[in-house]
């Protein structure tokens, strides 16, 4: 059957033309059409076209004299001419175009998808925060015990607290008037800035605040202080720099000035005048706790300087590693990989505290004269402080070093929900709700999310109610008894986390 072919007639559109460009060609065509077809000049499209033509000049003209009523007068002419300023233009009318504005395509998200999430809401993110997050770390004035502070209904308290709040603009605008503060608001006023204040402390703000009267007048120095309080401060790496105080550096002798030459050797010289001394030779109480940036080798080289610590605060320190970025890292030798630190991604699950225990061991050879110790939130690596290698040595010196040590503080800073009384249902495991009617997945979620960190909650503290039975031990008939300050919990609960912790016992 052949195929049926459409033609398709193309017509030429009808473009108008201006006027003064068809004109002449206008009246021939006009007349060539009257004297062959009179009657083509009565039909409809010439009469449009006509109608077009004469309307678009008028058009044109219409836009000019709106966009510009009057004429314009050169500037020069218009005092003379006694011609009015030419008014400005109306403002066009721009009519709004109003948009829907849409969200994101599909279904909200689920609610647990934005609890663990930086960009989820507020509203989410206040809630209870899950164990060992940076959300659960409670900050303390009384950090260090023995420290002034103000009553909170007083103006010092609120004057201290409004400092520290704006401490960045204290710095820029307050820096000679700071060093002239009694040492003991200074003291106060470093706890309140590891509290309120938005930003960490620097080392050039804490050299500001503790000048002495040789670099500036009225300055009170930092000879008297004897509780520091650097929570949350980033002078971690400059640790050794704020304690070492560089003494002035003495003239050098003058060409009339002839150099004295010393009687005798034992004669001090002008070279060992300027050896760097303690910035704060009265130190007592030094908080370190919250660091933005811990260092544990920054603390091992500033041992020199605080050997006068009776109470140390290390709250919320990782695991003691002089390579803490370098748990993955190996190194290839002719045997085969060996790992780069002492300890890798597994020591802390196949019990290996060796690096951390000598580590703590070189602590307490530079704190001599410690009784007092600080480890909140640091129950994760507390297994380190009775760790000792198969013979029995090494690990913690409690008879030797520490001997003096009385106090050890091991509060997680968190407690779960039901255990704080008399409560026997937290250590109820069992799945629920799974066949009820209305069961939610995101309420499953936050249950078990909830019972895993009640469990590891528990299991540290049994290992802290260990680490404090093998501590005695190593001590009994040789030293004191340590006081290990746990997590405060009800009656009940504490009963049965001894129970647990005599029940699991080991060496290791």
């Amino acid at each position: 059957m052949p195929k049926k072919y459409n033609r398709i007639q193309y017509s030429k559109p009808n473009i108008p033309v201006h006027p003064s460009l068809s004109s002449s060609s206008n009246g021939s065509s006009h007349h060539g059409a009257h004297t062959q077809n009179p009657e083509s000049s009565t039909s409809v499209n010439d009469l449009i076209q006509h109608l077009r033509r004469s309307q678009a000049p008028s058009t044109i003209e219409r836009s000019h004299s709106d966009s510009n009523p009057h004429p314009s007068v050169h500037p020069s002419l218009k005092s003379i001419l006694q011609v009015p300023d030419t008014p400005t233009p109306r403002p066009r009318t721009q009519t709004a175009v109003r948009r829907r504005q849409r969200g994101a395509a599909g279904p909200p998200p689920p609610r647990s998808w934005l609890v663990d999430s930086i960009h989820a809401p507020k509203s989410l993110r206040s809630g209870p925060a899950p164990a060992g997050s940076a959300h659960n770390v409670a900050r303390r004035l009384d950090r260090l015990p023995g420290i002034y502070l103000p009553d909170e209904h007083t103006l010092m308290h609120q004057t201290l607290k409004s400092m520290a709040t704006n401490w960045v603009w204290h710095i820029e605008y307050d820096q000679y008037y700071l060093a002239t503060l009694p040492e003991l608001l200074k003291q106060a006023l470093l706890a309140y800035i590891s509290v309120y204040s938005p930003q960490p402390t620097t080392r050039s703000a804490l050299e500001l605040l503790f000048l002495d009267a040789t670099t500036l007048e009225d300055a009170t120095g930092s000879e008297a202080i004897t509780h520091l309080d650097l929570s949350g401060a980033a002078v971690l790496k400059d640790l050794s720099k704020i304690f070492e105080k560089q003494p002035p550096t003495p003239p050098s002798p003058s060409a009339e000035q002839p150099i004295s030459i010393p009687d005798t050797w034992d004669t001090p010289s002008l070279t060992s005048l300027s050896t760097p001394t303690t910035r704060f030779p009265t130190l007592t109480h030094l908080s370190l706790a919250h660091p933005p940036s811990p260092s544990w080798r920054s603390l091992l080289s500033a041992l020199p300087h605080l050997r006068s610590l009776t109470h140390l605060s290390l709250a919320y320190w990782p695991a003691p590693s002089l390579t803490p970025n370098a748990k993955t890292a190996t190194l290839s030798s002719p045997t085969g990989n060996v790992q780069y630190g002492a300890s890798d991604a597994y020591s802390a699950s196949d019990g290996d505290w060796s690096e951390a225990a000598s580590l703590l061991r070189r602590l307490g050879r530079g704190t001599l004269c410690l009784k007092w110790l600080d480890l909140d939130g640091c129950t994760a690596w507390i297994r380190a402080l009775r760790w000792t290698d198969g013979a029995g040595a090494g690990g913690v010196d409690w008879t030797g070093a520490w001997r003096g040590l009385e106090t050890v503080r091991c509060d997680q800073g968190w407690v779960p929900r039901g255990m704080e009384g008399r409560n026997e249902g937290w250590l109820d495991t069992r799945e629920e709700g799974d066949g009820r009617a209305g069961w939610d997945v995101e309420v499953e979620r936050e249950r078990y999310r909830e019972r895993g960190a009640r469990e590891a909650w528990v299991e540290r503290e049994v290992e802290v109610r260990r680490v404090e039975v093998g501590v005695g031990a190593r001590r009994r008939g040789r030293a004191g008894r340590v006081v290990f300050e746990k997590t405060v919990v009800g009656e009940w609960v504490e009963r049965v986390l001894g129970e647990r912790s005599r029940g699991g016992e080991d060496g290791g």
